[in-house]
């Protein structure tokens, strides 16, 4: 997972960079209608600003790292 934090303080995460992309747009289009960035802004916001994030849930530690990262959250419900 990628996230970063806005300027508002709203933890804003996706799976992969891309997708953190239109997180951010669409962000920052509801929430901070006069910042709306191009999609090269948006890149850089997150080029700049993302960092690595995983959810550790002591319920699904039988999972190995990479299917923490690549497997859907519901995929792990028994």
């Amino acid at each position: 997972m990628r996230a970063l934090l806005c300027h508002c303080g709203e933890h804003l995460e996706a799976r992969d960079d891309r997708a953190l992309v239109e997180v951010v747009r669409k962000h920052l289009m509801l929430e901070h209608p006069t910042l709306v960035p191009s999609q090269e802004q948006a890149w850089e916001i997150v080029r700049t600003r993302a960092y690595d994030f995983e959810v550790y849930d002591p319920e699904y530690s039988w999972a190995t790292a990479e299917e923490r990262v690549h497997a859907p959250y519901s995929a792990w419900s028994r």
